[in-house]
């Protein structure tokens, strides 16, 4: 392991002086001591993690399994080599590329190095395994269940920040890291941790269709990413990927336009998480399908589903397999249940529990304050109460801005459009601020 040290150390000072920086600017980009970034460059220290090579990589413009020395300790993978934000393969992988065609796996890369994300249906063929082939294969580009497992923690990790983390920086650390899963080829590990790189990547795809459709607005990409996620959950029979990718298509569907299908989708993904997803799967999906409901119209089915969800959080949990986006708990079925009593026109009765949601999140759940605020803010213009709406429409603007949830912004555009006629000042500092967060937000989607 000291060798890999010294050589990733020499990859990071290659990289260095190749931008022209002193080890002390370095150090202070990646938030660490000059003394940290000499200790590491000789290999005398190891990187403590995957999270702090994925920082230098960034920061040095370098592929973070080329930093990590991928292609020394996992021959088997394909790393690209440095080219300060090129993309193009090494010579060595272009050497070893097969002549004769180009392989699924390398077809899918490609696609995303593009950015077009087409065909990845049939790409994705390309990571099951072989039988016959992984007979023969041999076994020094299997990867060791610590790596895997730093991986899965990692992503974990990113999950969970989009509580907070802006939009425009989450999706190109999730696409990286369903790059970095194709560079280790899971087709080529052992049972075990093919599937536990699938579902990472899985759940990486989910994460960044999330924030592309709800977010950044591009709701054609985000389907593109659901289709990679359904795809690996069916080839992995991961009810619990299953039911989180057909609740993403449930909100991608109706904020589209088409509730209805939102409706399928949801009850879909309720039916997929009753047969074996994470008890915290099963209370999200269950909300998911009481808005849909809501959007809808069909009042009854939206109390059923919104009380199964209350039943399933307040049992027992087992949250080990929880593989959703950020988190579900009784204070996100309280803000469900004011927005949905919200698009069901029961403004007043949507108060109380949306209060409750606002008290109760914990600040840091930017993304679930936002939607809640605005609930509130329609609750409060529907109840004839425009000054408290225009202020919880400031509120979730105040958080848009951070986060760069644009499903947000859209519903505060549309409510400040039913408030012009009363020509308040509250309601002229409203829209003076949606046309400030546009302008904010104008090309905050252009670099993903």
């Amino acid at each position: 392991m000291a060798e890999i040290d010294k050589l990733i150390g020499a990859r990071i000072a290659k990289a260095r002086k190749r931008k022209g920086w002193p080890q002390a600017l370095l150090g202070d980009l990646a938030e660490r001591s000059e003394s940290w970034v000499s200790q590491v460059e000789r290999g005398a220290i190891p990187l403590d993690s995957v999270v702090t090579a994925e920082k230098l990589a960034g920061l040095l413009e370098v592929a973070t399994p080329y930093l990590l020395a991928f292609d020394v300790r996992h021959p088997a993978a394909e790393v690209d080599a440095p080219s300060l934000g090129s993309h193009r393969p090494s010579p060595a992988s272009a050497r070893t590329a097969r002549p004769d065609a180009e392989s699924s796996d390398a077809v899918l890369r490609r696609t995303f190095n593009l950015g077009a994300l087409a065909g990845v249906t049939t790409a994705l063929a390309g990571l099951s395994p072989d039988a016959q082939a992984q007979t023969a294969q041999s076994p020094r580009g299997t990867l060791d269940r610590p790596t895997v497992d730093e991986l899965r923690s990692n992503g974990a990790f990113y999950r969970r920040s989009y509580k907070s983390f802006p939009a425009a920086t989450l999706v190109p650390v999730a696409h990286s890291q369903i790059e970095l899963v194709l560079s280790l080829r899971p087709k080529d590990q052992p049972a075990e941790l093919r599937t536990l790189l699938l579902a990472h990547m899985a759940e990486m795809a989910c994460l960044a269709a999330c924030l592309l459709s709800l977010d950044l607005a591009d709701r054609q990409k985000a389907d593109s990413y659901m289709d990679m996620g359904y795809e690996i959950g069916k080839e992995i029979d991961s009810p619990e990927l299953l039911a989180l990718v057909l609740g993403g298509r449930a909100f991608n569907a109706s904020y589209g336009g088409d509730p209805e299908s939102g409706l399928d989708y949801a009850l879909a993904a309720v039916d997929r998480a009753e047969r074996g997803a994470s008890r915290r799967m099963l209370a999200w999906t269950n909300a998911v399908a009481s808005e849909m409901y809501a959007s809808t119209g069909d009042e009854r089915g939206f109390g059923s589903s919104l009380e199964e969800a209350r039943t399933v959080l307040s049992g027992p949990m087992d949250d080990e397999r929880w593989g959703g986006i950020a988190w579900f708990d009784l204070s996100k079925a309280d803000a469900y249940e004011g927005s949905d009593l919200v698009r069901l026109g029961r403004y007043r009765e949507a108060l109380p529990s949306l209060d409750q949601a606002i008290d109760r999140l914990p600040e840091e759940m930017m993304r679930h304050r936002c939607t809640a605020y605005i609930s509130r803010a329609e609750a409060n213009a529907g109840a004839n109460d425009i000054e408290a709406a225009c202020a919880d429409g400031q509120a979730a603007l105040d958080l848009v801005e951070k986060v760069q949830h644009r499903e947000t912004l859209r519903r505060v555009s549309e409510l400040h459009r039913s408030l012009r006629p009363h020509r308040t000042v509250a309601v002229r500092s409203l829209g003076e601020h949606v046309i400030d967060t546009r302008t904010l937000l104008k090309t905050a989607g252009s670099t993903v």
